[in-house]
């Protein structure tokens, strides 16, 4: 199946090569596999030709292949076939087990045998193991309780090599024997019929395999197609006329995916007019629920608004600015007190300087300039002064502590730091606090959130509210996202306004059809959307279909059958016509006024039925006809029909002169004779005048032959069947009285005298009574013989209608008075045990000294005559 590689020494192709060559790609695979397997695809290959339609089909242009110029004819051509001889039979009709028969070395092989002998068994293991359209049922020994299955060994002569294949009925046809024909009575009313021809030109038989493939590549296709069974669900029933659902009925394969997405998109502001008209449309009381709405917008408002503060508290900007202002607190907090330490450090309480001391500091300030020293600034330290606190004169060094606390106050960096920390302290105040968790879940729970839902938001709220406290960096804080619970309001808040709308929309008059209406769009739209996979695969379900559809019409036979109709007319019909004409001319039939016509049957099969020339009636020939002229006639059709391939094919004849007069007989040996100067032939007889009619034919042919020096074109083989008690099918060689005389001769010297030699030797008179009489008989039957073949040249021979004197009647007149002397002493002394004598004078027993020296004294005649 793989692509082939150009062949640079093949020949160039024919307009019918082109013309296969031009099919589907996947058919000219399928041409390829017949021409290199010779025979037709198996399952496994069916399939694989299927899957390389279904992939043409798919817009492939790569992995086929296509047959090689001139490959056809050369496949078309059979090697040459002989049937060499047929052994161990078993299981069939009377036939002994084991038993054999050979069909000789010649092109011509006579089978010969009496009623009942086995001659038609074997026949009818031919007809079988070669495919005969009339071949007969095979029964095995019916006497016998337990009859073997029927089978044999065939060997066969290919092409000059010999090898031997075993062949069982239930094996049925051997394709090396499949071209093999056979015609006896069954063929012969075939013919007589409406035939369908058997020959098919190379070409017309390669176009009728392609159609077979064809068949039935398109039934394995069809049946895969079958199981692409739709999995869409039922629709709902109330959903039937909605615009989406019809839109759905009409999906097709080149659907485009981004209108089945768009058909199918289902947005939450859909479901909620989708919730929201249903629940309108369910109320009763559209003025009551207004209310209602107005009542719990209320409500909702509150929770959103706190969720809004929360959101504000602690976004990231607040808590940095939380976050920023303790960090600058801390800051100036900690100089301020580096810088204290460094002013008080030598003073002999400790505290001076931290927050108790400062508040001192400042109520002192403000009763000095109020009370003690108003217009004059805190530290009043000139001479005379006193500390406000203690009311004692200053020292000199309570002086200078005094400015020295006085520089440190005013120098800023307490301000600073006092500025700073107001701030932590003002920021710290604006984080709210979070609300109790059962009030919070109280929210949650009208926002439709659940219990665990909203424990999961209030723990990380709470983890993050913490956080604000002791984080140094805003990295340090966990997030909380807020998006989630803003959907949640966004949501309500739109399910409120749909809601109103539509309700408000309902107290309109004629709009609660509209809003109906609007349902099941809605609804309908939704159901798109919860099938849509269903959908996708439903697309790619009808894309698959759509390829199988397209590959079955590649397998259509439209253009092989009209090939097959144009090669018919062309290479069967007329070279038929001219071929019957041909073969019942040589049959002799001439003046019978039959001829073949043909009817087209479809996809390229021919029918020829024979009908009457000039009839003026519908009468069919066979009821015209005698029953010899019938036997002529479908020879006739037979040969015209098989001749015509040119294949050296061998040819099977069982009793062919059945019911045929001696001109008949005569014409139909000449012609097998004829056939078998180019093929083997093989024919079945129970008529002795057959065999002698073909002995005559050969012998005739020779002659010829030989006064021209060329060698004879003709021999034949001639096996005799007998049957021995309940056994059939041995075979033995042929009578004396029908062997020619000087094999005859030799018999009875090489075989009956030496046995009658040994009766006498054992003193077994009855025994050596009964064969010698029996051998004296058929010594007189040898004389007769004699007298035709040796005395008379042939010239006149039984059972043979014609005078034969070219190159033989000059022969006679070497007769002389002794030679006639012989015959007439032998005639007479051996006629006794031939015919019957009177009981007065009853034949004597016979000499075993004389039946010798006759026998020699033929024997001696024959060699000098």
């Amino acid at each position: 199946m793989n692509n082939i590689q150009e062949d640079h020494h093949s020949q160039k192709p024919d307009s019918f090569e082109t013309w296969i060559n031009e099919r589907p790609k996947w058919l000219q695979s399928a041409a390829r596999l017949l021409v290199d397997s010779k025979r037709m695809p198996s399952d496994a290959e069916i399939t694989e030709l299927a899957r390389l339609c279904f992939k043409e089909a798919s817009g492939a242009k790569e992995g086929f292949s296509k047959i090689v110029p001139g490959a056809l004819a050369q496949a078309a051509q059979r090697p040459e076939l002989r049937i060499n001889n047929i052994s161990g039979v078993s299981g069939v009709n009377a036939i002994k087990a084991d038993a054999s028969l050979a069909f000789g070395d010649t092109n011509l092989a006579v089978i010969y045998g009496a009623n009942g002998s086995g001659k038609t068994s074997f026949s009818r293991i031919l007809k079988q193991a070669c495919g005969s359209r009339a071949k007969d049922e095979l029964l095995g020994n019916v006497f016998s309780n337990e009859p073997p299955p029927a089978a044999a060994d065939i060997e066969l002569s290919i092409s000059g090599k010999a090898q031997s294949v075993p062949w069982t009925l239930s094996r049925g046809v051997l394709a090396h024997l499949r071209h093999v024909h056979v015609f006896d009575t069954k063929t012969a009313q075939m013919y007589m019929g409406k035939n369908e021809a058997t020959y098919e030109p190379s070409r017309m038989r390669f176009n009728s395999s392609l159609i077979a493939v064809c068949d039935r590549v398109s039934t394995f296709l069809k049946q895969e197609k079958k199981t692409l069974a739709s999995k869409l669900p039922s629709t709902p029933p109330m959903l039937t006329h909605a615009v989406s659902i019809q839109w759905l009925n009409t999906i097709k394969a080149t659907t485009k995916l981004e209108v089945i997405e768009k058909k199918c998109e289902f947005s939450k502001e859909l479901d909620d007019e989708r919730v929201a008209t249903e629940t309108a449309l369910a109320q009763k009381d559209v003025e009551g629920r207004l209310k209602v709405i107005a009542q719990d917008r209320l409500v909702y408002k509150r929770i959103k608004d706190g969720i809004d503060s929360l959101k504000s508290a602690l976004a990231d900007e607040a808590i940095q600015a939380v976050i920023t202002a303790r960090s600058d607190a801390n800051k100036k907090r900690n100089i301020a007190n580096e810088e204290a330490k460094k002013v008080f450090a030598n003073v002999a309480l400790d505290g001076v300087g931290q927050s108790t001391w400062m508040a001192l500091w400042k109520h002192a300030k403000e009763f000095s300039e109020k009370h003690a020293y108003p217009n004059v600034n805190f530290p009043s330290t000139g001479d005379g002064s006193r500390c406000v606190l203690c009311q004692q004169e200053f020292s000199i060094d309570g002086k200078e502590r005094m400015d020295h606390f006085q520089v440190y106050v005013q120098g800023g960096l307490e301000a600073d730091a006092k500025t700073a920390e107001n701030l932590r302290d003002e920021l710290t105040k604006r984080m709210l606090s979070l609300p109790l968790e059962p009030d919070w879940l109280i929210q949650m729970n009208q926002l439709k959130v659940s219990e665990e839902v909203a424990k999961q938001y209030m723990s990380a709220l709470t983890l993050r509210r913490k956080a604000v406290d002791t984080a140094d960096s805003l990295a340090a804080v966990p997030i909380f996202d807020w998006i989630p619970l803003e959907k949640t309001c966004q949501h309500i808040s739109n399910a409120f306004d749909v809601e109103e709308k539509t309700l408000k929309e309902l107290q309109q008059d004629g709009q609660r059809l509209k809003l109906e209406t609007r349902l099941k769009e809605l609804q309908s739209t939704q159901w798109l959307n919860q099938n849509k996979a269903a959908i996708l695969e439903e697309r790619k379900r009808l894309n698959s279909i759509s390829t199988f559809d397209s590959a079955i019409r590649l397998t259509s036979t439209n253009a092989l059958t009209s090939k097959s109709n144009e090669l018919a007319k062309v290479e069967l019909d007329a070279g038929y016509q001219e071929r019957f004409a041909k073969e019942l001319r040589v049959l002799g039939g001439i003046r019978l006024p039959v001829r073949p016509v043909s009817k087209q049957q479809g996809k390229g099969k021919i029918t020829f039925g024979l009908t009457l020339q000039g009839s003026k009636s519908v009468v069919p020939a066979e009821k015209i006809l005698s029953e010899g002229e019938i036997r002529v006639v479908a020879l006739a059709a037979f040969l015209a029909d098989i001749t015509g391939s040119g294949q050296k094919s061998p040819f099977i004849f069982d009793d062919p002169i059945s019911s045929l007069d001696q001109d008949f007989e005569e014409k139909v040996v000449t012609r097998l004779v004829a056939l078998a100067m180019d093929r083997q032939v093989i024919i079945f007889t129970h008529r002795l005048s057959l065999l002698s009619q073909v002995e005559s034919v050969t012998r005739k042919l020779k002659d010829q032959a030989r006064e021209n020096g060329l060698a004879a074109p003709v021999s034949v083989t001639v096996e005799t069947l007998r049957k021995l008690g309940k056994d059939s099918g041995i075979t033995a060689k042929l009578s004396l009285r029908d062997s020619k005389p000087m094999k005859a001769v030799a018999r009875i010297k090489n075989e009956f005298l030496p046995r009658l030699k040994k009766h006498v030797d054992n003193g077994d008179a009855d025994t050596f009574e009964r064969e010698a009489w029996q051998t004296c008989s058929e010594f007189r039957i040898l004389v007769e013989k004699c007298i035709e073949s040796v005395l008379l040249n042939d010239v006149l021979v039984r059972f043979r209608r014609d005078i034969q004197t070219k190159g033989r009647l000059s022969k006679l007149t070497k007769i002389e008075q002794s030679d006639c002397d012989l015959i007439d002493d032998l005639m007479t002394r051996y006629s006794v045990f031939e015919h019957s004598q009177s009981d007065e004078l009853p034949a004597p027993c016979p000499d075993l000294q004389q039946i010798e020296h006759d026998v020699d004294a033929l024997s001696s005649w024959i060699n000098a005559f």
